[in-house]
């Protein structure tokens, strides 16, 4: 261990301990990285080494390039092409397949968010395909939502649902409340609602 001295009470009486830590990333999972720890024997004070920084960047690394191959491998799954993507979001030709296939190719962090979004709500490729047009996104959105409300129908057996369409000048709400009777209590208020603002 380098000489070094605590950042605490500035005592050099230090011991090396290690730790576990987990990284977490989307659609990665998590990992656990072992870290150095510097124990200050005088005080009591813990802090990371500075060598911690160097071992869990590298750990990222490897699990946000497993979450954009993962990422690609469920849509492709659900019918999307790499190259439908990349024709759709403006990208270079086989630049998906590098993110997915090239060890050596590291996607940008603007690249993983861009793909995370869209494997989050792949309706926005449906949007993109429009170039954006906001009157399509709306009626996008708004299908998406509707369908999403008639699966929850569907997997709410025995709950009674009420539902109701408002609109104000600037507001499109669709709403949907669920309740059911369960002994001995009444279960109430599982609600789930849409709201679109209207403006241009």
């Amino acid at each position: 261990m380098k000489d070094t001295t605590c950042t605490c009470c500035g005592s050099s009486n230090l011991i090396e301990t290690y730790d576990d830590f987990i990284i977490h990333e989307p659609f990665a999972g998590h990992s656990t990285v072992r870290v150095h720890v510097l124990e200050c024997l005088e005080c009591g004070f813990a802090e990371d080494d500075e060598a911690n920084d160097l071992i869990i960047n590298n750990e990222l690394a490897v699990l946000k390039r497993k979450s954009m191959v993962n990422v690609l491998n469920d849509m492709n799954k659900e019918g999307y092409t790499n190259a439908s993507m990349e024709r759709i979001l403006g990208l270079p030709a086989r630049t998906l397949a590098r993110w997915k296939n090239d060890m050596s190719v590291s996607p940008s962090a603007a690249g993983i968010a861009l793909m995370r979004i869209v494997r989050t709500f792949p309706w926005l490729l449906n949007v993109a395909e429009y170039k954006f047009d906001q009157e399509k996104a709306r009626s996008i959105f708004l299908s998406v939502a509707l369908n999403e409300l008639h699966k929850i129908d569907s997997e709410t057996k025995h709950w009674q649902v009420e539902s109701g369409i408002y609109t104000s000048e600037e507001l499109f709400v669709v709403a949907k409340a669920y309740s059911r009777e369960a002994i001995p209590a009444v279960e109430k208020n599982c609600e789930y609602q849409v709201v679109e603002n209207l403006e241009v």
